[in-house]
């Protein structure tokens, strides 16, 4: 046997392809004895005293432990080596470091097979002191380097691996100890990295084995690259059809493939190819305990748990098997024992489990799980936290902790739990979607259920999910889903909504017990569009469940508000208290009705009444509370005092009141109304500031009519009553209707009336005059016990207008405003004269109605009269100095307008003056341009010296005497200084002379030229520019006279005008 084959028996990722049969030579002779281990397995005694006898060679002493190792019988392997040991200490020393090395590895496979974590270490220990006394061979290095890999000591081992080096060309032992870094790699997470050295294994070994295609494989599935994986794993079963770890990979992966299928028909296709090919592995061989737990698992699906048991039983008594399959047996005992609800046991194996694999987090959940069910909250959610720490993204910790904080916080109703699991809830659907994995429809239904009385929107909005969540598994959300969503939608105000969702969930539903409930909701969602239908539905309840308080409520409600207090009602409202005398939501029903139909208050029925549910049944009972305070606080109200007594029993029951609603809100925190009493009694004690800041907090908890009516009325004794209007205006218009509503109209009038009285504004009080002939119109029409108050609130705004008319500047009121006074000055007169004959049913006293009549029909009307024959004259004086205004403005303007148009004829004549000026300009430079033309001379002879640009040639220079001349700058341009040389070339250099540039120009008629001009056609060229340039600017700067023109023109000619002959 080779040192690769040794390595490959005892290397822990596949078998070798040695056969286990092993031909000794017998001593002295050529015959050789074949030695069976397969079919006529010999025992290990047997075995060390036949070697020994026959002196056999080392080889054949490692041979014949290898094969034991192969047959899975480690003890009798290391037997045969130990002899071998003390045998080759008496014959060979030499031999003694081999036999150490190979000693070595047999306790490198023994710890990897330990049944427990202390006899892995002392596995470990007795290989590592082996390899103390072996040798300094590669085999030995690769050894030393594994059980450093085992121990997890990854840096040492990966140090340790580099060492080892190959004795000679196309050794296998470099390629081992790639493999080992490469599984160091991955059990690191560095899959990128033990992919790489994977494939350069499979380059440098192609038919290495083990085959690192298996490794390979692994990788690609860890980087969720399934198809990859399996490809790499079939090709190595194509290479070794016998190879079983593959065909247990590649059945693995079509469990993998059957769980993800997207139909069942699919599904069960999958899962039943998966099953055909671990059972195939299976009848090869019965020992592999992986497709035994995928065998133990389709049993338990299929609630065979007597077979289960059977099989992890056995895999779990068998110290072979390594302590992760082990440790997934006990995980399926776990199971079973919990299904069958013997959580003891359960718990006894899930424990088992954690310990032979720490890291297995199904088996800590299993744990979690079982503590739960025997009832150790606490425990299960310590067990959870301690697993989320170890594997934060684990959806099923996260969602089980959700579970158990939910459910103890159904128990404890403390906040902490609720918060906690919210938060684990939360945090299981984000994994799930990260994931892309289907999330648990509980999971929504119990998020609702936290915001149900905090934030019904969000509630509304995890329902909407699960029933998305059923939408995509193709079924019907449950009828007491799609109900729980009417009630939420119905709370909101959608109650058409609510209908349409209630309608759904009767059509889905088919359980007469749940039909009856889903009734009653669609009858409580129809009381305000329909009361006949909805009374109508109430009765076919009690008919078939007669027993159904709230039903029964509810009809005879609808009954008294339709139809008023009747003796039939009455009788069979005091036979439900009596019959259910202490239920408390029929005590509260049965104060209501006390109060709505005044039965309680003459003998104080509704007081006692009240009172017996605080001292009798319930002390904590918030309607009793809120309706005995509320009386108090209507007492206070009333009570007009007088004296010092009838002030401090206004106090007292003001006091009271306020304790009553001070307890209903410490039972019940989030009681809008016990807020709002208190509120009313803060605004009746005139502190309306206390009492606006509770009204407000009130509104954004309860959006009803009455807080924005106590926030109008907090707002107008702040004098705040633009905002006041605004609330009253809310009221009105989302929670009633101005045709029918009086009394908020009356309000809004009211708010209008305070207003103008502060901003002195007319305006105001004709809106508050306006609303309150709205009020009363409506009152007409359907409250007739309102209508004296509505005339006395029209007559007062009347008669305030007229007054304050007469007090009003003379400037801020007009003619039509006091005439429309007068006439409702008149008709408040009139108004209080029929109201002071009420007598006693005047809204205000007689006395004080006959006083403002009589004051309205003398005095106020006398002071109107003066006033508009004084507003009379003033606006006609007024308007007389408006129309002389006008005239004097006319004039002006009339006046302006000849100005302006005498101005613009001034310019358009400057303008065409200058146009003419300017066409004369150019004709003239046309003309002087053609008589330069005519003068030009073109020279025969070419000049000797050089001349510059635009130079005119002097005396001097046409005589043919040619020296330094200067000449003199152009205006507006530099020229720079230059050297010339004479005629004939003479080398001396004179110093320049400056000289005057001379340029032709037109002088009293007459010209004055050289003889020989040169370069005159550039000099003209500059001369035409400047003077069209001088003349257009002239142009555009009308207003310039024609001397200015004319020097404009002569700045062209240069300062010499005379040229020297």
């Amino acid at each position: 046997m080779s040192d690769a084959d040794l390595t490959a028996a005892y290397y822990g990722l596949s078998g070798t392809t040695q056969s286990l049969s092993v031909e000794v030579p017998v001593k002295g002779s050529d015959e050789v004895v074949t030695v069976d281990f397969v079919a006529d397995l010999p025992e290990a005694e047997d075995i060390t005293s036949f070697l020994e006898n026959e002196e056999a060679d080392l080889k054949y002493w490692f041979s014949c432990a290898s094969c034991y190792t192969l047959r899975g019988m480690p003890d009798q392997s290391m037997e045969v080596v130990n002899t071998a040991l003390k045998y080759f200490y008496n014959m060979d020393r030499n031999e003694l470091p081999k036999v150490h090395t190979f000693l070595a590895w047999l306790a490198i496979n023994k710890a990897r097979n330990a049944p427990t974590e202390e006899d892995r270490k002392t596995a470990l220990f007795s290989a590592s002191e082996s390899l103390k006394l072996g040798d300094q061979e590669p085999l030995a290095a690769l050894a030393s380097a594994e059980v450093l890999y085992l121990e997890k000591r990854d840096a040492e081992a990966i140090r340790a691996l580099d060492l080892v080096k190959g004795r000679e060309d196309g050794d296998v032992l470099p390629s081992y100890a790639q493999l080992t870094k490469a599984k160091i790699f991955f059990r690191r997470g560095k899959i990128n990295e033990a992919l790489r050295l994977f494939q350069a294994v499979l380059v440098e070994q192609p038919l290495l084995k083990p085959d690192p295609r298996l490794g390979i494989g692994l990788c690609f599935w860890a980087l969720k690259d399934r198809k990859l994986a399996v490809q790499s794993w079939k090709r190595s079963l194509q290479l070794d059809p016998e190879n079983l770890t593959s065909q247990t990979l590649i059945a693995l992966s079509k469990f993998d493939t059957a769980f993800n299928s997207l139909s069942d028909e699919e599904f069960a296709e999958k899962y039943v190819d998966a099953l055909d090919n671990i059972s195939a592995i299976i009848r090869k061989t019965s020992t592999s305990s992986t497709a035994l737990l995928m065998e133990a698992s389709f049993h338990f699906s299929c609630n065979e748990y007597d077979i289960v048991k059977s099989i992890c039983e056995k895999i779990t008594s068998q110290d072979l098997n390594s302590t992760v399959v082990r440790s997934d047996a006990h995980f399926w005992l776990g199971r079973v024992a919990y299904a069958q609800q013997q959580f003891v046991e359960a718990q006894t194996h899930f424990k088992t489990a954690m310990d032979l694999n720490p890291s297995s987090h199904i088996a800590q959940l299993g744990y979690a799980q079982a503590q739960a069910s025997r009832g150790d909250l606490q425990d299960a959610i310590f067990s959870l936290n301690a697993v989320i720490e170890k594997h934060p993204k684990s959806t099923e910790a996260h969602y089980a902790l959700g579970m158990l904080h939910t459910e103890r916080f159904e128990t404890t109703g403390e906040s902490e739990d609720s918060q906690k699991a919210v938060s684990s809830l939360l945090e299981y659907i984000k994994l799930s979607q990260q994931k892309n994995e289907p999330v648990a429809v509980s999971a929504y239904l119990a998020l609702s259920h936290f915001h149900e009385t905090s934030n019904t929107i969000e509630a509304l909005k995890y329902l909407n999910k699960a029933v998305e969540a059923f939408t995509a598994h193709g079924e019907q959300a449950p009828a007491e889903l799609m109900s729980n969503m009417g009630v939420l939608h119905f709370v909101q105000g959608s109650q058409e909504s609510a209908k349409t969702l209630f309608e759904t969930a009767i059509a889905a539903n088919d359980n007469e017990e749940t039909a009856i409930t889903l009734s009653y909701n669609l009858a409580r969602s129809e009381e305000n569009s329909d009361e006949d239908a909805s009374l109508e539905k109430y009765q076919r309840i009690l008919e078939k469940a007669s027993g159904y308080v709230s039903a029964k409520m509810r009809s005879l409600f609808l009954q008294i508000v339709k139809s008023g207090n009747t003796p039939e009602l009455e009788t069979e409202i005091d036979t439900l208290l009596s019959e259910q005398e202490s239920n408390l939501e029929v005590r509260a029903f049965y104060s209501w009705y006390l109060k709505k139909t005044g039965r309680g208050l003459a003998d104080g029925l509704e007081n006692t009444h009240n009172k017996e549910t605080l001292t009798k049944y319930d002390s904590r009972d918030t309607y009793a509370l809120i309706s005995l305070a509320n009386m108090y606080r209507t007492i206070a109200r009333e009570i007009r005092p007088k004296s010092e007594q009838e002030t401090q029993k206004r106090k007292t029951s003001y006091h009271r009141a306020a304790q009553l609603f001070h307890k209903a809100i410490v039972t019940d925190p989030k009681n809008a109304f016990a807020a709002q009493g208190i509120a009313i009694v803060f605004a009746e004690e005139k502190q309306p500031a206390q009492a606006l800041e509770i009204f407000r907090r009130v509104r954004d908890a309860v959006d009803s009519f009455s807080v924005h009516l106590n926030l109008g009325h907090c707002l107008c004794e702040l004098g705040q009553h633009a905002k006041a209007i605004q609330e009253y205006s809310i009221a009105l218009a989302r929670f009633s209707d101005e045709n029918r509503d009086a009394r908020t109209l009356s309000l809004i009038g009211r708010a209008w009336f305070a207003r103008g009285g502060q901003e002195k504004s007319l305006e105001s009080y004709a809106k508050a005059l306006e609303f309150s002939i709205n009020a009363l119109k409506v009152a007409e029409e359907y409250y007739q016990k309102l209508v004296p108050q509505m005339q006395y609130n029209v007559a007062f705004v009347q008669f305030s207008i007229a007054q304050f008319l007469t007090r009003l500047e003379i400037s801020k009121r007009t003619v039509e405003d006091i005439s429309n006074s007068l006439s409702g000055l008149n008709e408040a007169v009139e108004t209080f004269t029929k109201l002071a004959e009420l007598g006693k049913q005047a809204p205000v006293a007689p006395e004080i109605l006959t006083q403002r009549a009589t004051m309205g029909s003398k005095t106020l009307t006398t002071q109107l009269e003066r006033i508009l024959k004084e507003q009379e004259q003033y606006e006609v004086q007024f308007q007389a100095k408006i129309e002389e205004a006008k005239r004097v403005r006319e004039v002006e303007r009339a006046r302006a307008e000849l100005e302006e148009k005498k101005r613009k004829e001034e310019q358009e004549e400057k303008e065409k003056k200058l146009r003419e000026e300017f066409d004369m300009l150019q004709e003239q430079a046309k003309q002087w341009e053609a008589e330069r033309a005519s003068l030009i001379i073109v020279e025969d002879e070419k000049p000797k010296g050089r001349k510059k640009k635009n130079a005119i040639w002097t005396d001097e220079e046409a005589s043919g005497d040619e020296g330094n001349v200067e000449k003199k700058p152009k205006s507006k341009k530099k020229r720079t200084k230059k050297k010339a040389q004479d005629g004939e070339g003479d080398d001396d250099e004179e110093k320049p002379v400056k000289t005057k540039k001379r340029r032709l120009t037109k002088r009293e008629g007459k010209y004055k030229s050289k003889e020989i001009i040169e370069d005159s056609d550039e000099d003209l060229a500059d001369f035409d520019e400047d003077a069209l340039e001088k003349a257009e600017a002239k142009i555009d700067g009308a207003g310039e006279n024609e001397e200015e023109e004319e020097a404009v023109a002569e700045e062209n000619v240069d300062e010499d005008e005379d040229m020297e002959e």
